[in-house]
Order: C-alpha cells, then structure tokens, then sequence
C-alpha cells in the first residue's frame, strides 16, 4: 500500500484530514419484501417411495417428537431466565471493588440458581413417585393429562423468572411421559411395526404387562430427565459467566441424520454462527435441549445418563469477551498516551484479533496464518492513519473540551423532562480521563465489525477494496462513538441532523468489563397515541398497548427515552442494571425494546440513531448481537409498580400425535376487564358492544398469525407445500377468529367468570383437534377462557 494514499477523514479542526473532498455517492441496496417461506427448503430423500427404510421410520418418529416438544414459550422462559442471571452476576459485580475472579462469579451464581435446582429434583422425584404405581395403559389421554397435573404442585420460589421457567420445564416432562406411554401402548398392540423402537426405546422391559410402565419404563426416564435438567441449568451458569461458549460439547449429534433436513434447522454438527444467531441464546439452547430429550426418548435402558455431565469435565474454553475487554481497555490506554509521530499501527494491529476472535466461524478460511496476518495489516494501515490525528494527550483532553466538559466528568447532563436524574457521573477525574481513549477504541472496534460484514470473502486479499471500506465503516464508527462536535458538518454518516450524544461504555463500576453502551443524551419527549400506535412491541403489541398497561390516561404521554447498544456478550439482563438510573428503578428486561430505525424516527425523529433489521415474531428475535441497539420508555406519572403483563401476546402450539393446534391469547388485566366491562348490560343502551370487543381481540392475535401458523404446519411436515400451508393456515386463522365471536356471544359469562378471578389477566386458548392437510375438513374450534397468563 502507497504511503501517499489519502484518506477522508469524517473529522473537522482537530485531523489533519479535515479538508472538504468529494465523496462517493453509495447506491443504496433495494429492499423486498419478506416471504414467509423463504427460509423453507425441501430436501429430496435419499431413499426410494416404496419399502420399509429405517431412516424414515426414525426420521418421522423424531419429527413428531420435536413437534410435540416445541414450545416457543420454553425458549422465552429460558431467555426471561438467563436475563435474569445476567443481572444478578452483574448487580454482584458492581459490589465488588476489583474485578472478581471467575471463581467468584461461579459461586455467586450457583447460589443464585440452588433453589431452582432443588425444586426441579423435587419436582421429577414427586413425578416418579407418582407414576411408579399408576395403571397408566387404562388412561385415556385426558385422563392422563389430569393425573400429570395432579402430580405437579405449586412452587413458591419468590421469582417469576424461576417459577414461569420450572413451569415450562415440568411442560416438557409432560409431553414426553406422554409420548413414551403412547409409544409404549402402540407397540404392544403392534409389536412388528415397532421392531426398531424395542432397541432404542428402552421397550424390552415392559415383559409383565403394560401395568409396569411407570415403574419400568417412566422411572428410569424420569431419572434421566432429572440429569439432562440439571444440566441444562448447569449450562446457564455456564453461558452467564462465558456468553461466547458453545452450547453443547462436539461430540453430540442427533441421531438420525436425516432429522435436520426434515425439520429445516441444518446440519448440528456443523451449525454454523449465524444459523445461531438466527435463534439467539436461549432459542438455540433450547433446540439443543430438545434433541438431547429426543436422545434420551430413543436410549435403550441400559445407557447411562453420564452424557449430560460432560459440560462439567470437559476443558473450559477461552472467555472471548474478558479478552476482548481487557485487548479494548489496552487499546484505550495505548491512544490516550500515544506519542509517537508515525501511526499507531501497530497498537491496531495487537487489537484486530481479539475482534476477529469472537467470530470463530467467519467465512473467511482465515485459519490459514498467512491470509488472518493480511487480512489483519490491511485493515489496520488504514485505520491508523484516519484516526492518526486523534490519538494523544492533547486529543484526549480536546475531545474533552469539544464535548463540553471537563475531562474529569465526561458524561454530559441531559435536561430534565419530567422528573428524572439524567444521565451524569461525577467520577474522579483520573478514572473518567479513560473515557477519550475509549471511544477511539469504540470506533476501532465497530470499524473492524463493519468492514468484516460488508466485503465478500475474495476482496480481503485486494487493498484498495479493503481501504474503501475501512474509510466508509469508520466515518460511521466514528460518527456514532465520538462527539458530534468533532465531526464534519457535512458528513452524510451523522446519526443525528441536531447536536446529539455519543455513546458510552457502562457500567462504569465494573471497568474494565463493560456490558453495553448507553447514549449520552436522554430524550425528552411527548408521545402522541399516534405514534404509541405505531411503534411495535416485542410482545406482539404496541407501544400504546404498554403504556395503557402501565396506567397512561392522557395523551401525550411525557417520558424520557433512554437509548443503549450492546457489546459482544451482552443480555438484556445487563441493561437493568444502568447505574445511573434512579435507586427506586428496578426495570425488566422485557422493558427494553429494539431501536429500529421507523422507531427512532417516530420516537426521536432521529431514524439514523436506529439499527436496521427484521423484526422477527419467534422468542429470541430481539436478541442482542454486538451492535444492535434498545431503547427504554421511562414515564414519572406512572405507577413504579405494574401488574403483571404477558411476554407474549399470543402463541401458537402443536401436538403432532393428535393434529391439534392451540392459538392462545393472553390479555393483561386491564384490557381483561376492559373488554368485560363492554360485555356488561351496563351502557345506556342496556346492550352489549359485542363488535367493540371482537375487534379488540382480532387486533391482539390476528397481526402476523396465518404466517405463524403457515410455519408450524410446513415444519411439522403435515402440509410440505407453502401455498398448500399458507391457505391452511388463513383457513384456521379466519375459523379461530369465527370461533371467538361464537364463544362471546354464547359464552360470555365464562369470560367474566375468568375476569373476576383474583389471578392477574385472562387466557383464551382456541383449539383445532384432528387437523388434515386438506382445508374443506377444517375442525370446529374449541374456544375458553382461564384465569392468570399461563
């Protein structure tokens, strides 16, 4: 690379690149729109459509397994779980005056989940006793549905996280007791069609009678269920202190090859990163708990559950962000005190792998030494020369100046809106000097994550290529991480059109392990119901629906809006705990939503300040990956504490063995009483505004359901056509919204009998059983309505 090469630097006054020069125009990329479907594809099966195969017996018999055991909302109980965690690992970490070691921060956590732990074996123990003597081949199937829930009992755990979690779980051990009963009872009556499953099912053992299931069959399954159980809040441990570890050791695969085809969900061995990105955390580790269920579903009896205790003894691997921290805090202090004359390369060039390091899966073959040490030095000769001028003593005290404080309090005050402390710490001055050094480093970091998602894999071996793009990705890095004022006035990457902030690294109590960003500026703003209407929320709702929950009565509603991004290994968890929030603010993850640009320009009227991606329905779609920004809605007239709200406004379920479906609705207690309160004779007119009602339920679960449904069919493989499903799915869509208005206009008084229960909201469950894949024999649904959000 020529020494003489210029580059255009975002910077005006203090670079000594600040000269105007033309800039290249970008063709924006053109946007379509998303098919529901897309993600669908269909394998041809390597074997032939006549004749008994093994794989396909297996492959059906897990497909209908995993369909049976899919439950959304165990994914979101694991994530409400791990969000949890994260804030309790660091709430404890901003106790401590130094860093705590590993050790430490394992035992904090181990004693944060024991009475989970505990009440999971009391709870598979009480199963076991249960079942051990029970006639279960006599029991039809709701007939065993209501001995399973007499054996559950209440857990009084005083956390909603671990009890709605448990709650989950004990679902799981349900539907798969049910499933071994049913396999079990299947094969007696056929005992050749289930030649296979005597050897892989553990059915050899049933030789007196199918009166020995539970203490033959069930036993033993219920003690493997316990093992794979503690494992799995073993590995949530794990994840919260090393978010960047793998879910599961190598060596565990599925057992029938053919499955991850069947299903849509790729080869596990071989997942790649961004398939579990696609998921998130808990979405991915709650697939990978499930196989390890559809393994100890088909185990003979014999095998030891001892699988499940590898994730204890096997060699720990590298904590990725701890490095990543410690190389970032380096890198800070390295430009803070740069004096050198040439640029600082070098420096960049040390920094550069701990960021590639937390992609262990790019698609570059950068394994290859020589092509990571190109890649590395290509990037960084640019780099350094556009932040050259910005590095030093003298910078780090300018970029003070020119952000218009004293060094010794970085952070600017925000106005106060309406009765809130804005953001603002009054460090001392030797700790907070670090703030300069760290949003070059901030900007170095980001630069290198953008010029690694935009250039195909071929152009990293071009430097000219390579250097367009680290100028581009670093005028918008720096853009974001630096204050507005140092920037050019004309710089079309500015993510604000009036003087804005920038963003900070937080907790400050916990340097150098930082957990997110949080944006200097705190907005001060009304919110019309307009635009509440308008912005989404990862419910299924709407900012309107969350504020009328919260108690809002007029409009607009005055609140502040705080804005946060996150780094790598960053859970929601974490952003509760902002500790320049007040003391009395205890918020929940679910109160941070995700910055989209229409959010930010409805809510800001800055839509730069938002992040562009899909908005996704399944839990986990608002997970954080490095970079994706949130924001929260604080509003002082508002009650501090709220009722209970439903994570989820609506979910679809599937039993494959029986074909049916379950659309469930869950209402908050206001819009439960609401609603009431118009099926009442009490109007004027003495009449019921029966219309006023239906309209306000089709506007919970109608948005997006045909689609949701149209998914839950093709993975289930009972309907393989996607325009075949997609009129399926409108067919029942259309039926559950008929069979709501049947049940509230025959049957309202169950509805205000569910109202009036003392339990916190209402769910309205509408079941289809004995779906085909041909619409005309569409079952009538069964619509009622039960007391609480369960």
């Amino acid at each position: 690379m020529r020494d003489t090469e210029d580059y255009v630097s975002p910077f005006s006054g203090l670079s000594p690149f600040g000269e105007s020069m033309e800039q290249a125009t970008e063709v924006p990329v053109a946007e379509f729109d998303e098919s529901p479907f897309e993600g669908y594809s269909f394998t041809e099966s390597p074997f032939g459509e006549h004749g008994y195969a093994e794989a396909d017996e297996q492959s059906q018999l897990a497909t209908e397994f995993l369909e049976a055991l899919h439950d959304e909302e165990f994914a979101e109980a694991l994530e409400q779980l791990l969000d949890e965690g994260a804030a309790r690992a660091l709430s404890d970490a901003q106790q401590w005056s130094v860093t705590p070691s590993e050790s430490e921060c394992r035992e904090s956590l181990q004693e944060w989940i024991a009475p989970l732990i505990s009440e999971w074996e009391r709870t598979i123990d009480s199963f076991a006793s249960g079942l051990e003597n029970a006639d279960l081949h006599g029991l039809a199937e709701q007939e065993l549905d209501e001995l399973l829930d007499s054996l559950e009992t209440p857990a009084a755990l005083g956390s909603v996280a671990f009890e709605n979690f448990l709650g989950k779980l004990v679902r799981k051990v349900k539907s798969v007791i049910k499933q071994k009963v049913r396999q079990a009872v299947g094969f007696v009556k056929n005992p050749v069609k289930g030649v296979i499953g005597i050897a892989k099912s553990g059915l050899k053992t049933i030789k007196s009678g199918l009166q020995t299931i539970g203490k033959h069959l069930i036993g033993p399954l219920l003690e493997r269920l316990k093992k794979a159980g503690l494992a799995l809040l073993k590995g949530v441990v794990a994840k919260l202190l090393n978010p960047l570890t793998r879910i599961l050791p190598a060596e565990i695969r599925p057992l029938v090859p053919i499955l991850a085809k069947r299903l849509g969900i790729g080869e596990a061995a071989d997942e790649t990163e961004e398939s579990q990105e696609e998921l998130g955390t808990a979405g991915t580790m709650a697939e990978a708990f499930d196989q390890q269920l559809f393994e100890l579903f088909t185990a003979e009896e014999t095998a030891e559950a001892a699988d499940y205790d590898e994730l204890d003894t096997e060699e720990p691997e590298h904590n990725m962000v701890a490095e990543l921290d410690d190389a970032r805090a380096r890198l800070a202090a390295q430009l803070s005190a740069y004096t050198g004359s040439e640029e600082p390369i070098a420096e960049i060039e040390q920094f550069i792998p701990a960021v590639l390091a937390i992609r262990p899966l790019l698609k570059l073959g950068l394994k290859v030494t020589g092509a990571r040490e190109k890649l590395v030095n290509l990037i960084a000769q640019p780099l350094a020369k556009l932040i050259k001028g910005m590095v030093g003593p003298e910078a780090a005290r300018t970029i003070g100046k020119i952000a218009g404080q004293d060094p010794s309090v970085m952070i600017a005050r925000a106005v106060v809106g309406v009765g809130f402390t804005a953001l603002g710490l009054e460090a001392a001055g030797q700790e907070e000097d670090t703030i300069p050094g760290e949003a070059l480093a901030s900007a170095v970091e980001a630069t290198v994550g953008r010029v690694l998602d935009e250039l195909p894999e071929a152009a990293f071996t071009d430097p000219l290529q390579v250097s367009a793009a680290v100028q581009r990705a670093f005028a918008e890095s720096a853009a974001a991480y630096l204050p507005d004022r140092l920037l050019r006035a004309d710089l079309p990457e500015r993510e604000t059109a009036q003087e804005g902030g920038f963003w900070v690294m937080m907790p400050r109590s916990t340097r150098p392990r930082y957990r997110f960003r949080k944006y200097t500026r705190v907005f001060a703003v009304p919110i019309p119901r307009q635009v509440a209407r308008a912005v989404r929320w990862n419910d299924g709702g709407t900012l309107e629906t969350y504020l009328l929950d919260r108690g809002a009565e007029r409009w607009p509603v005055q609140a502040e809006i705080d804005l946060y991004e996150t780094l790598p290994g960053t859970m929601l968890g974490h952003l509760t705990r902002d500790e320049t929030l007040p003391a009395a603010e205890q918020p929940g993850a679910e109160e941070f939503q995700p910055l989209t640009e229409e959010a930010a320009g409805l809510l800001l009227r800055e839509p730069a300040l938002g992040r562009r991606g899909k908005v996704g329905t399944a839990p986990g779609a608002y997970r954080p990956v490095p970079g994706q920004r949130y924001f929260r809605v604080r509003v002082a007239a508002l009650p501090a504490r709220r009722a209970r709200r439903p994570r989820r406004l609506t979910t679809v379920r599937w039993d494959p063995a029986a074909k049916r479906m379950r659309v469930v609705i869950k209402l908050s207690e206001r819009r439960a009483r609401g609603m009431q309160a118009r099926l009442q004779r009490a109007a004027p007119a003495g009449q019921r505004d029966l219309p006023a009602v239906l309209s306000a339920l089709r506007e919970i679960f109608l948005p997006r359901l045909q689609y949701r449904i149209a998914r839950r069919l093709l993975k289930a493989t009972l309907v393989t056509d996607p325009a075949a499903a997609a009129k399926l799915a409108g067919d029942l869509t259309a039926a559950t919204s008929t069979g709501i208005a049947t049940y509230l206009a025959q049957r309202g008084a169950q509805f205000a009998a569910a109202v009036a229960d003392p339990a916190d909201g209402v769910t309205l469950t509408v079941t289809f059983t004995g779906i085909q894949p041909d619409s005309a024999q569409l079952p009538a649904p069964e619509v009622v309505a039960t007391p609480g959000l369960s």
